[in-house]
């Protein structure tokens, strides 16, 4: 039975590393999901398993003075007190469909980590094989990114073809992530391994996955894995005994650090679609939008600063300390640092960055310990700690993943498997079985139908909820029947993870219809769906309470019921006024506030507000013209003009001639003639068919003293409509 159990268990934690191959593109975020909920089925099914093994062999249960399984298990703890004393409870231990966070995801990850150390404990080559195992899937999605980026067959459609390399991930970055450690191991097995084969192996192995790194194009992966090979090579280097080479690799270490800095100089003059352009360029938005989110992130830290606003709540401090700097860059509604250590910080507190960095602490500890034990040799040692320090470098950049996590973890109980494995004295290892024979088969009925509850609870009906919503979204433009069907009955399950993201799904869906451009929907249908979309969006955003995007989607519900039934904007008004209190400086806020209020025609609130939205981003050409649009309808002409020339500078393009007449026979009344050419023909080519533009056109060049085009356009005018003829011939002659 413990052969068995054994069995079975190691099959479930090696199927555990296939996470990443799983895309099911009927699920929403199936990229994430699909793995997401992969990873916990399998991790359930294996407690009973794991739960029976330790009990009836005691040299089988975890070392409970290895230090590195106290972090871990501190670090589960200090997110559970965070979830409790934070922001939003269920968000925390819950997470949702589009990140699978959360603290329940956690201890599924600290539970894979255990499942490995076990592992090694019931003998090497279980752990050999796990490596082993680990090391092939990363080659297979490899392979697999690699071939769709050559144009062949892949198991899945790459979205991010074919400019840069993602594989199943649907992100090249998470794609990035998750080789970071794979690459390494494929390394460590080519000192580790004897058979000259298998080194060639594992060598093409290491080979190819940087290839992919490189193809990912992803700069937070190749900074981490730079200075993991920095900190590696300088390891190496500073133990070594000969004198020149310690001299010379320091000069190549030195070197490249200079050649480094010399591209970083000349990356103007690097082709824009070279990956060394990518990495060495630091003044595009994204790098740009990720610096304002970091100081966001650091001013935010402030906030419970022991433990923390909660896991998966970074979004209540992106919307309350805001930066609207931002919105020139990425206007996005950012739910992520893009720097795990910061979104630790945030959400855990100082607490959990100090926990979470003595794990990374103790785990380098734990290697260097298994060295100095002769458990590994010295070039392993430097390739262990070169993966870790690689990975957590490139954390700095990006928040961590399904995928990346599940590696990140499962290396973990590898080191410390090492580290527990160098406490055991020599003759002191012993398979010690527990006394009592009843207790292992009654821990294992019990855990195993525990878990089958907990697996239906806690994943099966998500989903279904997932698919459901998934299947709602792709109806919403073809079949409103079947999607109203797939959103109401969404809505009914119970133990949805994620019921946030089915009333804003079902929202859009419900606003979507109201506007029914083709007119082929019943209104009683339309309004029904508006009343329980809006209902079921009031529930969740009061069972939330402190999300804006929520009570903006809410607002936005009410308005549509407030416009298909005539009713004053009563209910809208108070959802946008409830969204602005949880961001006051997003102005896409203060925009709702305005649709609201010029649906009104509130023309002097609408100004103020117009005005806000303008100090607030300054950068958006629209919003400038917005402004003077506003300022027209309230009869303050000159301010509108004035508006109108700042939105011009700004590059922005009119869209018809409705919308900017006024601004022309404004400049005519000025006899500007330098200010209306340019606008008449803006005109021309947005209503090319309306003739008496081009005489006026003809007439302003005349005005300029362009007589040459003045003639030409005059001629062209004549020859399209003879009526015009007799005009123009009198026009032309005044020319000459």
């Amino acid at each position: 039975m413990k052969k068995i159990a054994l069995n079975i268990l190691s099959f479930l934690v090696f199927a555990a590393l296939l996470t990443p191959l799983w895309v099911f593109s009927h699920l929403q975020f199936p990229f994430i999901t699909s793995k997401a909920f992969f990873f916990r089925i399998v991790i359930e099914l294996a407690v009973p398993f794991y739960l029976y093994l330790i009990v009836i062999q005691k040299s089988l249960r975890p070392e409970v003075k290895n230090y590195l399984n106290l972090a871990v298990l501190i670090f589960v703890a200090v997110n559970i007190l965070s979830a409790l004393f934070g922001v939003n409870v269920a968000r925390s231990f819950l997470g949702n469909f589009e990140r699978m966070g959360g603290v329940y995801y956690l201890v599924h990850l600290t539970i894979l980590y255990f499942y490995v150390q076990l592992l090694g404990q019931a003998g090497g080559q279980y752990l050999k094989r796990f490596l082993q195992f680990f090391v092939g899937v990363a080659v297979f999605v490899t392979l697999n990114g690699l071939l769709g980026w050559l144009g062949g067959p892949t198991l899945t459609l790459d979205p991010s073809l074919p400019a840069r390399v993602s594989s199943t991930f649907g992100n090249p970055i998470f794609f990035a992530s998750f080789l970071i450690i794979p690459f390494f191991l494929a390394l460590y097995f080519v000192v580790l391994e004897e058979n000259k084969v298998w080194k060639i192996i594992y060598a093409l192995a290491a080979i190819l996955q940087f290839v992919a790194i490189l193809a990912s194009g992803t700069r937070g992966a190749l900074v981490g894995l730079s200075a993991g090979i920095l900190a590696g090579s300088m390891y190496y280097i500073s133990a070594a005994q000969n004198r020149k080479l310690r001299f010379y690799g320091f000069l190549v270490v030195g070197l490249l650090i200079v050649s480094a800095g010399i591209l970083y100089g000349l990356r103007d003059k690097l082709p824009e679609s070279n990956v060394l352009y990518r990495v060495m360029n630091l003044r595009d938005s994204n790098s740009q939008a990720r610096l304002i989110q970091w100081k966001t992130a650091l001013l935010g830290s402030k906030e419970n600063f022991i433990l923390g606003v909660g896991p998966e709540n970074y979004y209540f401090i992106a919307n309350k300390y805001y930066n609207p700097q931002i919105t020139q860059y990425d206007p996005s509604w950012f739910d992520k640092p893009h720097n795990f250590l910061l979104e630790v910080l945030d959400t855990n507190g100082i607490l959990g960055l100090l926990v979470y960095m003595s794990m990374f602490g103790l785990a380098i500890y734990g290697i260097w310990k298994a060295y100095k034990s002769e458990l590994i040799g010295f070039i392993e040692t430097v390739l262990l700690i070169s993966a870790i320090t690689s990975y957590q470098v490139q954390n700095l950049f990006v928040f961590d993943t399904v995928t990346a996590s599940v590696v990140f973890y499962g290396f973990m109980g590898f080191i410390a498997f090492m580290w527990a494995e160098c406490d055991w004295k020599v003759g002191t290892k012993t398979d010690i079985s527990s006394k009592s024979t009843i207790l292992g088969p009654v821990v294992f009925i019990s855990s195993f139908a525990i878990m089958l509850g907990v697996l239906y609870i806690s994943n099966i009906t998500s989903i279904q909820a997932a698919k459901l919503v998934s299947k709602g979204y792709n109806y919403t433009n073809y079949n409103s029947a079947k999607a109203a069907e797939a959103f109401e009955s969404a809505v009914k399950l119970p133990f949805n993870l994620d019921p946030r993201e089915t009333a804003n799904r079902y929202s859009d869906f419900a606003v979507t219809i109201s506007n029914n451009i083709k007119g082929d929907l019943k209104s009683e249908f339309i309004l029904d769906q508006l009343n329980k979309a809006t209902f079921y969006q009031r529930k969740i955003t009061a069972q939330t309470k402190n999300e804006p995007l929520l009570w903006m989607r809410l607002a936005l519900d009410e308005l549509s019921l407030e416009v298909f039934n005539r009713q004053n904007f009563t209910a809208s008004k108070a959802a946008a006024e409830k969204a602005l209190e949880f961001s006051p400086k997003r102005f896409d806020l203060v925009q709702l506030q305005l649709q609201i209020v010029g649906r009104e025609k509130d023309w002097p609130k609408a100004q103020i507000l117009a005005e806000e939205i303008v100090r607030l981003n300054p950068y958006n050409s629209d919003l400038q013209w917005q402004l003077a649009m506003i300022y027209f309808l309230n009869d303050n002409i000159d301010q509108a003009v004035k508006a109108g020339d700042l939105a011009l500078e700004q590059g922005y393009k009119f869209k018809k001639l409705q919308e900017f007449a006024w601004y022309i026979q404004y400049y005519e009344s000025k006899q500007n003639y330098e200010r209306i050419a340019p606008l008449l023909e803006q005109a021309v080519s947005l209503e090319p068919n309306e003739i008496g533009l081009y005489v006026e056109l003809a007439k302003v060049y005349a005005n300029l003293g362009n007589y040459e085009k003045a003639r030409l356009l005059a001629e062209q005018v004549a020859n399209s409509d003879p009526s015009q003829k007799a005009t123009m011939d009198a026009f032309i002659k005044t020319l000459q």
